[in-house]
């Protein structure tokens, strides 16, 4: 199944840092998407994969850009997306590929750092320039319905975190948003999987992953750059 790895770079930017689990994995990938050309290399020659092609993804980058690196992902079939520093495709450009890689059926895994939350932003896809991290609702009514009416109302990207024995609930409660939705179970784990949808359509996928730490992002309102 083609990939697309998703990695967290030290914010040190020394590629020592990085677990050994992630450096295996990145010394079997044959396709590099970065920001900027000398970073790239720096990571290719840690790796010791000098010859590796790659390619930029940036704040330069247009739409024909975006569906060029996804033909390559496809031709490689194992990609890694990664930032100079942190996290990509939170507010980084890297998000615009990852959401047509989804779209196209490409799986997307995480090589997470610590954080959950911006973990789970960096492989849904949505824009996140700007998000806001809900937490966890409140158990109890009215508290829990007046907690959801807000993330309802926002205008940002949202992070919503729950127990894993709520799944169904949850998803139940948040059909009257009208938008996508962007569910990671596992993250960091081998079975890692995310799954993106209205919130119907993932009840209906997500029927046998009760129990599981997930976490869920709320696609915000659109990004109104235009790629040309």
């Amino acid at each position: 199944m083609t990939t697309l790895y998703v990695l967290a770079t030290p914010l040190s930017q020394q590629f020592d840092q990085l677990p050994q689990y992630q450096i295996e994995i990145l010394k079997n990938i044959s396709l590099f998407i970065g920001e900027e050309k000398k970073f790239i290399h720096r990571l290719l020659v840690f790796l010791n994969k000098r010859g590796s092609e790659y390619i930029q993804i940036n704040e330069h980058s247009r739409e024909d850009d975006y569906l060029f690196a996804l033909d390559l992902i496809f031709e490689h079939e194992k990609a890694v997306i990664f930032s100079d520093v942190g996290v990509p495709a939170v507010a980084d450009p890297g998000y615009r590929l990852i959401d047509l890689a989804h779209n196209k059926g490409v799986n997307i895994i995480s090589l997470p750092g610590p954080s959950s939350i911006t973990t789970a932003l960096s492989v849904s896809g949505f824009y996140a320039e700007k998000f806001y991290f809900a937490g966890f609702p409140p158990k109890k009514e009215p508290q829990r319905k007046r907690f959801l009416k807000k993330i309802a109302d926002k205008k940002e990207t949202v992070v919503l975190m729950e127990r894993p024995y709520t799944l169904e609930k949850i998803l139940e409660e948040l059909q009257f948003i009208n938008r996508r939705i962007s569910i990671s179970f596992n993250l960091g784990l081998k079975d890692e999987i995310t799954l993106r949808g209205k919130a119907k359509e993932l009840l209906e996928k997500t029927k046998d992953f009760e129990k599981k730490p997930f976490v869920i992002v709320i696609e915000g309102q659109k990004n109104e750059k235009t790629f040309r």
